[in-house]
């Protein structure tokens, strides 16, 4: 873990940023999963490319926090299989409500565990 503070609030910066734009993707999917399945998983891949681009500043800057690990453990396979997740999507509405409240309530939770080390870090 670094030591300095200046970088450890940007890095945490990039974290909830990359958290944001995973959340944006996510509402998106959901949004054309039963309009436009292309569209679906265009933003579908969105959404991995940004968790992944959240795992790698993590892993590059602060591994070893337990929440964040736990996170990414959890979700990490939600986003492997993309055709999967969109099958379960278009299966079921009450489903799919649940599924993405579930998603964005765990992105929201790990933000604020975010925003108050931000507030460590100042």
């Amino acid at each position: 873990m670094y030591s300095n503070t200046a970088n450890m609030l940007k890095q945490t910066n990039n974290l909830i940023n990359a958290l944001k734009k995973l959340k944006q993707n996510l509402s998106f999917v959901k949004l054309y999963i039963n309009s436009d399945r292309i569209l679906a998983i265009y933003f579908l891949s969105n959404a991995y490319s940004d968790f992944n681009l959240f795992k790698t500043i993590y892993l590059s800057v602060t591994p070893g926090d337990q929440t964040i690990d736990e996170f990414l453990q959890e979700y990490e396979k939600f986003f492997v299989e993309v055709n999967k997740y969109l099958e379960v999507l278009n299966e079921d509405s009450i489903v799919e409500d649940r599924l993405h409240k579930e998603v964005l309530f765990a992105i929201n939770e790990l933000e604020r565990y975010l925003l108050n080390l931000l507030d460590v870090y100042r």
